[in-house]
């Protein structure tokens, strides 16, 4: 299976080596790679051009500065036409060397059927690896994708059949929160498999220049569900559920039934009434605490 990835770049040259090189040392082989840089053409740009020149699998495109999910979502369209998967790669991380493996694996058998294949993560900061990202243990769905993302992009892997359908629409999804949690919802929107991969497949890097950080423990995770008090909570679904309005005929009936539930349910007046009207649907987050703090989003209406 020929995998074609996207490498996001902008900017910061201290740790792209490491990760173009944990990609090159991978078991699975037959990728090539688009890096796709959004940036200021700075000592990153020189030293991400320097691997094309040693890499035939390697190319490099510069692109219009517009944020990181277009950067993503777009760089999809510039994978070779002949690439039977599609995935995605941050600038700071170290793959496991067998991360491509395992996510062929994965989704060898599914045909036509799209499938998204994600993973746990290693947290890596200067002290080295600390711990990994939460286990989930509920199965992957629609109904906990129109509230929390379980699919981190840095771990996706799309089956032909969806990244073909992420080709498709990713100008429709040019204005949601984060391409990973987008195309969380979209595959399993359609009735796609999600596969979630317990066994930690990549080395996340935390430092003071991550766009998005691991924010499940401590002070990041504290200052997050303060944040949700500030409405970033409820923009950014409002964010993801208008693009799932522009895709509304791709979903399933069923899904397209609790999308229109859920948006009700959001609009209704008055803190117990909403309340009332979520707790009538599937919708829920991972863990427990998570989604009493959901509850509890709704009910002030943040969410």
């Amino acid at each position: 299976m020929k995998v074609g990835i996207v490498l996001g770049l902008h900017d910061s040259p201290l740790w792209i080596t490491d990760q173009i090189r944990s990609i090159q040392d991978q078991s699975h082989t037959n990728w090539v790679m688009v890096i796709r840089d959004d940036g200021p053409k700075t000592e990153t740009s020189a030293l991400a051009q320097s691997s094309t020149q040693n890499d035939p699998r390697i190319s490099y495109r510069c692109a219009e500065p517009a944020g990181f999910v277009v950067n993503f979502l777009m760089g999809l369209r510039d994978l070779p036409a002949d690439c039977e998967a599609g995935a995605f790669s941050d600038q700071d991380d170290i793959w496991n060397r067998d991360k491509l493996a395992r996510a062929v694996d994965a989704l060898r058998d599914f045909g036509d059927r799209p499938a998204l294949y994600c993973a746990r993560r290693h947290v890596l900061t200067e002290r080295g690896i600390v711990g990994d990202t939460l286990l989930y243990k509920r199965p992957p769905s629609f109904a906990n994708a129109l509230i929390e993302n379980i699919a981190p992009g840095n771990t996706i892997v799309l089956n032909r059949a969806a990244l073909d359908l992420a080709r498709r629409t990713a100008p429709l999804a040019s204005g949601v929160f984060a391409h990973d949690w987008w195309l969380y919802q979209l595959i399993s929107g359609v009735g796609g498999t999600v596969i979630y991969d317990p066994e930690p497949v990549v080395q996340y890097r935390q430092h003071s220049q991550n766009i998005l950080g691991a924010g499940e423990h401590g002070l990041t995770w504290l200052t997050n569900k303060l944040a949700v008090t500030k409405g970033l909570y409820r923009a950014r679904i409002d964010q993801q559920t208008a693009a799932l309005r522009a895709v509304y005929d791709r979903l399933t009936p069923e899904n397209q039934t609790l999308l229109d539930c859920f948006c009700a349910a959001r609009r209704a007046k008055g803190p117990l009434s909403r309340l009332r009207a979520m707790r009538r649907l599937p919708v829920r987050r991972q863990g427990t605490l998570s989604h009493l703090t959901f509850l509890t989003a709704v009910v002030c209406d943040y969410a």
